[in-house]
């Protein structure tokens, strides 16, 4: 089974080098205004083993949740959600639990499907760059963690545990613990800064 997830993992990172040095080479516009980028998987940055689904392992008699060898993260998309990835265990609205090592989560504050995103930033059109405009309050670490997401009722996403914070720019905020908006109201994108109305006023 792991030869066929190596062959399939290959199959997506395939490309034709004649067709990308045939292509125009331009110059990306910096000052162009963000465009809303669709729900994916997982940041860019994120090793494959994100994806892995044996998040529990068998100790003897007992199923235990395992830890994978993944550093706790999530990706501010521009104009688009928060991709989260590492070892996650979420708390719902109504007190259900869910062990994952993926989420794609909205910020945008339309989603349909809460507290997933369900690309309903395309239609309303959100508009934000994704910028991660704080200072780290902890030093980044290589060792897995574990993070706890709780989705608070009309209020944001706090998280308690390791989090890196980071955007295509280069810009990253690290801490242990933290809200994110959900709204798409707050003044301090992707953080809550609980003034405003809709669900950031938790």
């Amino acid at each position: 089974m792991e030869d066929a997830t190596k062959a399939s993992a290959r199959s997506l990172d395939w490309y034709d080098s004649d067709y990308f040095s045939a292509q125009p080479k331009t110059d990306p516009d910096q000052y162009s205004p963000p465009v809303p980028e669709p729900a994916v998987g997982k940041p860019q940055t994120t090793d494959e083993k994100a994806l892995a689904r044996w998040f529990f392992e068998q100790r003897g008699n007992k199923r235990i949740r395992k830890r994978l060898n993944i550093t706790n993260e999530c990706q501010v998309t521009s104009a688009g959600p928060l991709n989260m990835t590492g070892n996650i265990t979420l708390v719902k609205e109504d007190g259900s639990v869910e062990h994952t090592n993926s989420l794609t989560l909205c910020r945008c504050g339309a989603s349909k499907n809460t507290p997933f995103c369900d690309d309903q930033h395309l239609d309303i059109e959100f508009f934000d760059g994704g910028a991660v405009n704080q200072f780290s309050s902890t030093m980044p670490v290589r060792r897995p963690q574990n993070i706890t997401v709780t989705c608070v009722k009309n209020g944001p996403l706090k998280y308690h545990g390791y989090l890196r914070v980071f955007n295509k720019k280069g810009q990253e905020y690290i801490s242990t613990s933290g809200s994110l908006c959900r709204c798409g109201k707050s003044s301090k994108k992707p953080f809550c800064d609980s003034s405003n109305g809709g669900c950031c006023n938790g």
